[in-house]
């Protein structure tokens, strides 16, 4: 017995040297590596990677006066407002900056001396509202007779929103329903600007990511430029495949700092647009047993009709949970002033005064403090705040238990 045993050991032995010498070695195949925040988009082509390098550099880059900051100005990068949690996001309550008009919508004009709704910090010209040169002083509430209407924004973050420029006009009016047609409460319409439907601002006012790009490096830094004309700000996220925009070029923007204009190069603008059109979404996570109740009750209580998961777009499901529409958010939010060309409607005002885009949700728990604002330090408090089409939605989110509110809240934080 004792024989047979030592013999079948033997060969047991003498199989597995066998196996091991012939068998070749199990090498394990490397899976994708996970995209962080702030990366590229995975797909992109040599030059298009290249692009976008070069845009994140000068995203970061501070200007100088003689590189044509100023002479109005709040910053003196891109990265100064959109560097939470990483270059291309939003900021801190501190780098809030404020909008301004004179009158009530929709009957607005700019404050005397400045080139835009937007209300620089600092400058070297003086202007009616602001007295001394350089001096920050408080907005003041009248101009001439005329209400000063004023609000506080808080920077967008910008992490996939290049692939807004790829979702359909179809596809965004098919959510449209400006008179409630099915009597579900929300009527959200689409807006825009003179180039046509917009995807991208607080209001949905810009078409397309060269004007979301050209317009804060004017108002917010004074930086110049040109209506884009060149390779790298129409490169398409895929070969054969140009994204959707407007063949209708806005105006060269001047200033008289004494820099010639336009203050940023053909190369370099078209660089920029590819740093913002090129970076990723953020990822999700799985979602745990909380997530996956809290997105059913998410679903349940209608916060899906505008933050709709995903929209279709010529490059697959963009899931940003927004509807790229805009919405009445109530009197408590209601800034009182219009950006944009809103949707026609008997029944909406010809102005986006009380009116927001759906804020894309992905990624949304890396990107406080919330709302156009800043105002909500927490998605509850940011939840809580909406009104006007959303306050049913709202009253049925506080009327759930205190385990069905966290679930909803472990849902959004795994977006």
């Amino acid at each position: 017995m004792r024989a047979h045993t030592l013999l079948g050991l033997a060969g047991l032995a003498l199989f597995a040297c066998h196996g091991k010498n012939n068998s070749p070695p199990v090498v394990p195949v490397p899976g994708p590596v996970p995209l962080q925040l702030g990366d590229p988009l995975p797909d992109l082509a040599a030059d298009e990677l290249a692009a976008f390098q070069r845009g994140k550099v000068l995203f970061a880059k501070r200007f100088a006066p003689s590189q044509g900051l100023g002479p109005l100005y709040n910053a003196t990068s891109c990265e100064s407002c959109h560097s939470k949690p990483v270059m291309g996001g939003t900021a801190d309550l501190y780098r809030n900056f404020y909008v301004a008009v004179i009158g009530n919508p929709p009957f607005q004009s700019n404050l005397p001396g400045l080139p835009s709704q937007v209300i620089p910090a600092f400058g070297s010209q003086a202007t009616p509202i602001f007295g001394l040169e350089g001096k920050r002083v408080e907005i003041v509430q009248t101009f001439e007779g005329t209400p000063v209407v004023s609000a506080q924004r808080n920077s967008v973050p910008l992490f996939g929103v290049g692939l807004f420029e790829f979702i359909s006009n179809a596809t965004i009016l098919a959510n449209a329903d400006p008179e409630d047609a099915n009597g579900d409460g929300i009527s959200g319409r689409h807006s825009g600007d003179a180039a046509g439907l917009g995807r991208f601002g607080q209001k949905a006012q810009s078409n397309n990511i060269e004007f979301f790009t050209r317009a804060p490096l004017k108002n917010q830094m004074g930086i110049t430029s040109n209506p884009f004309k060149g390779v790298a700000g129409t490169i398409s996220l895929a070969h054969g495949m140009a994204p959707q925009g407007s063949g209708t070029p806005n105006a060269s923007t001047t200033d008289n700092d004494g820099v010639p204009d336009p203050e940023i190069t053909p190369q370099d603008l078209g660089d920029l647009i590819a740093f913002t059109r090129f970076l990723a979404p953020p990822q999700p996570q799985p979602l745990d047993d909380a997530g996956k109740r809290g997105e059913a009750v998410f679903a349940s209580i209608g916060c899906a009709k505008c933050h709709v998961p995903e929209l279709a777009s010529s490059r697959g499901p963009v899931r940003a949970f927004t509807d790229l529409l805009i919405h009445d958010m109530g009197t408590e939010l209601a800034d009182n002033i219009n950006f944009g060309i809103p949707q026609a409607s008997p029944s909406s005002p010809s102005h986006a005064g009380r009116e927001f885009r759906t804020m894309p949700l992905w990624g949304t728990s890396k990107f406080g403090p919330h709302l156009h604002d800043g105002r909500a330090h927490t998605l509850d408090e940011a939840i809580r705040a909406h009104g006007g089409e959303a306050a049913a939605i709202r009253d049925a989110y506080v009327g759930l238990t205190e385990g069905e509110r966290e679930d909803v809240l472990s849902f959004l934080r795994a977006l």
